[in-house]
């Protein structure tokens, strides 16, 4: 796996886990909903970055 992997695996399992924890715990009165939205925004850009060079062919390097 690569170290690029490695990290997106952990910031997501972070982010799901966050997903979880802070609406429940900490922002039960108000706030969950946009926090879940923010947190959707942020993942749909990581996935974003991420996937972009995908189909592109790698240049060689001598």
């Amino acid at each position: 796996m690569v170290e690029k992997e490695r990290y997106l695996i952990v910031l997501a399992l972070g982010l799901a886990l966050c997903n979880l924890i802070v609406p429940y715990c900490f922002l039960r009165e108000s706030g969950s909903f946009l926090f879940w939205i923010l947190t959707t925004l942020f993942m749909i850009v990581a996935g974003t970055a991420y996937t972009r060079n995908w189909g592109r062919k790698k240049e060689k390097t001598s």
